[in-house]
């Protein structure tokens, strides 16, 4: 029994000095502008999304956050001053980091894994100014794993 009570307690002390790793996730509102997100000090294990979202509901098919390619972004194109940002596609996921950089959400996915110091605000939102975002659709669900 005392061995059995020992054994307990050398277990108990070993709890703490376990890791678990956590999920921050938000849904971004694609009929939303910027959208928060804090991430607290550690090291990002892997970013992941799910969902999709549309421009003008109804007239282009959802996609993910790599926005629109193809047949699709050329019909768009006439449209390029409701782009945030011109210099990605229409329904492109852009996130804004604590300096202020925007970068689409591929990029962002990419080097979030080797950044050495990841805490701070993010926001996200899909490349459409605020005057457009009334006829969007759907929204993509961006999960961090710490």
């Amino acid at each position: 029994m005392v061995k059995l009570i020992s054994t307990l307690c050398s277990f108990i002390f070993l709890i703490p000095n376990l890791v678990h790793a956590a999920d921050f996730c938000i849904d971004v509102n694609s009929k939303k502008g910027w959208q928060g997100m804090t991430l607290p000090d550690g090291n990002i294990r892997r970013v992941s999304y799910a969902g999709s979202w549309s421009v003008i509901s109804g007239m282009y098919k959802p996609v993910g956050p790599r926005g629109y390619s193809g047949s699709d972004a050329k019909k768009l194109g006439p449209l390029y001053g409701y782009k945030f940002d011109q210099s990605y596609s229409f329904g492109e996921m852009l996130v804004r980091d604590q300096t202020g950089r925007i970068v689409p959400f591929a990029e962002f996915a990419a080097l979030a894994v080797n950044t050495p110091d990841p805490a701070g605000n993010y926001a996200f939102r899909i490349n459409d100014v605020d005057l457009a975002l009334w006829d969007n659709a759907g929204a993509i669900r961006v999960c961090i794993s710490m």
